[in-house]
């Protein structure tokens, strides 16, 4: 019998999103053991620290430079959609450890890099804040208010940290971070200039037509394998699409979605069901601000953010990546030529970005070998990728000072 682990329902959880002269594809990169001239500054462990955006006190975790050093980097993570903290740990799993971004500050921390990551609004010790009491207030924020300010916002944070070098600052994006860091980096308003982008699994087109693909995708592959019958397969297909179109074509306020096509369902195409209800026609104030309500100002402006269109104003060096069993945000998209991340990659002037395939890698950074866990929860068991550590550490290296550590090229896999 077919079966989907509920990890395929992403969309649910989190959207978890080289011009082609320059790109590295299909490769890894490997350091030399060179001694390098300098050692990387020391770099502490996690403090909390706050700072307010949107009129909500940010919570986040920052990795400084040791006293008295100076002219380190330093880098801001931001996390993908859903109810997702700094550490990329969910209540929707709860006592589960998955630690994405810990992971990535853990490699930042070795570079000697200082970073920061945070809890986005509605989530972890951030939370709603003031709106807590009446979400009903988020409804006319928009998209750079709640999600692209409070990153602006860190930046300036780390700007202005001791030890930190403000020309220096690296802005890393995951999954629907990817998004956001594309168009930060594309509109810093009062942010500070940045040095360095890295898109890591990011997220690879509008809001909208990713839920819609992936969705897609997993109905396909019900029918398929006999999960779900094709006519309810074309009856969801049809009601999401129209709950785009209303999206996109209107302006909020929306009036309150009409009842579910097919309120008899159930198993895999009742879960489905529910996952377009909340992702599409999902109108909760209080879920807004975790891509769940997206028929509000907040949806639509997040939406109208196109990261491809954005990638061939980036200016800076920048690294993409997409793991080869990343469902998510896939390095091609349902098989189409010309589509996924990959796609994200070619849309960057070239010799800007470097694109760099990794092979067995889930959303979470974890290599699966050979397997193809169906439960999000089973990632844990398997080791952060280190052909990804590898190429992500390459290219934060670069901005590091006076560490003229040699870089090898070591072609390892086809793309």
């Amino acid at each position: 019998m077919w079966k989907a682990g509920p990890w395929r329902l992403v969309a649910a959880v989190a959207l978890m999103a080289l011009g082609s002269g320059s790109a590295l594809v299909g490769t890894a990169i490997t350091r030399a053991t060179a001694t390098p001239a300098t050692t990387p500054a020391t770099i502490q462990p996690d403090r909390d620290v706050s700072w307010v955006s949107a009129g909500v006190t940010i919570h986040g975790s920052y990795r400084a430079p040791a006293p008295g050093a100076t002219g380190a980097p330093a880098a801001l993570i931001l996390v993908g959609t859903g109810n997702i903290d700094r550490n990329g740990n969910t209540p929707l799993y709860p006592g589960v450890e998955f630690d994405d971004y810990e992971f990535l500050a853990d490699l930042l921390s070795a570079q000697g890099i200082a970073s920061l990551r945070y809890d986005k609004i509605g989530t972890g010790a951030t939370g709603l804040g003031p709106y807590a009491s009446d979400p009903s207030a988020l409804l006319d924020k928009d998209y750079d208010e709640l999600r692209v300010q409070p990153a602006r916002d860190g930046l300036k944070f780390l700007a202005q940290q001791p030890g930190v070098d403000s020309n220096r600052l690296i802005l890393i994006g995951h999954s629907e971070g990817g998004g956001v860091a594309a168009q930060l980096a594309t509109h810093l308003g009062d942010a500070p200039p940045l040095a360095g982008l890295a898109l890591v699994e990011p997220s690879y087109g509008r809001i909208l037509s990713l839920y819609a693909l992936q969705f897609g995708a997993q109905m396909r592959a019900a029918v398929d394998g006999g999960g779900m019958t094709s006519g309810d397969a074309a009856t969801l297909t049809s009601w999401m699409q129209d709950g785009i179109d209303e999206i996109r074509a209107g302006d909020p306020p929306y009036p309150a979605p009409g009842p579910v096509p097919l309120p008899g369902a159930t198993d895999f195409t009742a879960d489905m069901q529910s996952s377009i209800a909340l992702n599409i026609y999902g109108s909760d104030p209080a879920q807004v601000v975790l891509a769940h309500g997206m028929r509000s100002a907040y949806g639509k402006s997040g939406d109208a953010i196109d990261p491809p269109a954005l990638a061939g104003q980036v200016r800076i060096p920048t690294l993409v990546t997409c793991g080869t069993k990343d469902f998510n945000t896939p390095c091609v998209a349902g098989g189409s030529p010309g589509s996924g991340v990959s796609a994200l990659a070619a849309s960057f002037v070239p010799g800007v970005a470097q694109f760099v395939t990794v092979p067995d890698m889930v959303h979470g950074f974890r290599d699966v070998g050979d397997d193809d866990p169906t439960e999000l929860p089973d990632t844990v068991n398997y080791p952060f990728s280190q052909v990804f550590a590898t190429a992500f550490s390459t290219f934060v290296a670069r901005f590091v000072p006076a560490a003229p550590i040699p870089l090898v090229v070591a072609p390892q896999f086809t793309g």
